[in-house]
């Protein structure tokens, strides 16, 4: 199954984990709309596509000084700007192919300031069958170098699927990310 950021944080609040407000935007007016009802002063405006490496991903339609598919904005004509670069263009990224995924949803969110930056993600581990939890204190936007480069940096802990995750999966999580 895959889902996208803003349906993955709504997974994540629902079940009281605390993440930035954030809205999915249709169009460029709701992405703008969007952004009026956060508290700002920095909004960031990210394009939603199955598919990682959003932010260093490049637009087919856009040229190659173009930004990518996260980008930061200030000012609602910024908002406007960002949206109407994004929505119904092709982001291509390293996930994606040359192909890349044509964006039809943005999600606009509250920008925070970025004391340190982990990546976590639950995901079907083909080898095993299993669901496997990877954490690295090294995320962000660079994991997929990350993982290249330094893979012992990367940590994954699989779950079983009859007893489901247990304490001591999140004990050694947090021992990872020591």
């Amino acid at each position: 199954m895959n889902i996208h950021e803003y349906q993955a944080k709504e997974l994540l609040a629902k079940f009281g984990v605390p993440v930035p407000a954030g809205f999915a935007a249709l169009s460029v007016e709701e992405a703008v709309e969007a952004s009026k009802k956060l508290p700002g002063p920095l909004y960031v405006v990210k394009a939603q596509i199955h598919a990682g490496g959003r932010g260093k991903g490049k637009f087919v339609e856009l040229g190659p000084d173009a930004k990518g598919g996260v980008r930061l904005a200030k000012t609602e004509d910024e908002v406007r700007a960002a949206a109407t670069d994004m929505l119904g263009n092709t982001l291509v990224t390293i996930q994606t192919g040359d192909a890349g995924k044509q964006v039809n949803r943005l999600y606009v969110t509250d920008g925070v300031d970025i004391a340190k930056e982990f990546y976590l993600a639950l995901l079907v581990n083909r080898a095993t069958g299993r669901v496997s939890m990877v954490a690295s204190t090294e995320g962000g936007m660079d994991i997929e170098t990350v993982a290249h480069d330094t893979p012992e940096k990367i940590h994954s802990i699989d779950i079983d699927q009859a007893t489901g995750f247990q304490p001591h999966h999140g004990r050694a999580v947090a021992a990872a990310l020591e």
